[in-house]
């Protein structure tokens, strides 16, 4: 669970402005790529926000913890994830 949180958190602080209360319109797709894609479709993913050598770094990092997780946690992470995003 802790990793979820973390997870969730470092993809809203790599996708959406800080001073929005809207969720990022790339927030899904990211989320989605560092799910399900390759490491290399997630670093191009990120690639549009820019990230300096430490971030992209962290960012290859993240994915490849993601990727040790199990195909039924990462799908319930993305169902936790539609929840966040879609509630009133």
């Amino acid at each position: 669970m802790k990793l979820t949180i973390v997870l969730s958190l470092v993809a809203l602080v790599l996708c959406c402005n800080w001073a929005s209360a809207h969720v990022c319109p790339t927030f899904p797709e990211v989320a989605s790529i560092l799910l399900k894609g390759t490491p290399q479709q997630y670093l191009e993913a990120i690639r549009c926000f820019q990230p300096d050598e430490a971030m992209e770094a962290a960012g290859k990092l993240l994915k490849a913890k993601v990727d040790t997780l199990s195909d039924a946690t990462k799908m319930d992470i993305g169902r936790l994830m539609v929840k966040i995003l879609t509630r009133n």
